[in-house]
């Protein structure tokens, strides 16, 4: 299993690759740290995720989490540059409520 930080590295990467060549400010760098550095081990308590955290089903849902980063990249850049911290959470937030995912941060 990849260690929460390689996953983070993975996730941040994502997120980069959503914002094309929006700046990003030091405080939605912060903001998205955050929000989700706590969020990889941390067990969802949801029926669907039945315990589990996103680490421990990175292995069969990663590819779609990383999907989902890049969205909200996308959506924050398409906001404009530099991307800040408010756009940061309110562009997560309605990626993450438009998600059907049982492991997004917004969801027990």
């Amino acid at each position: 299993m990849p260690t929460k930080d390689v996953l983070m590295m993975q996730i941040v990467l994502a997120f980069g690759q959503g914002c094309g060549g929006a700046a990003v400010d030091d405080a939605a760098c912060a903001a998205f740290n955050t929000r989700y550095y706590g969020w990889i081990d941390k067990p969802k308590k949801n029926p669907t995720a039945m315990g589990k955290s996103p680490q421990d089903v990175w292995a069969t849902e990663g590819a779609g989490f990383l999907d989902k980063f890049r969205e909200i990249g996308k959506q924050a850049a398409a906001a404009g540059s530099p991307i800040g911290d408010k756009t940061l959470v309110a562009t997560a937030d309605a990626v993450e409520g438009a998600s059907d995912c049982p492991y997004c941060p917004i969801k027990p």
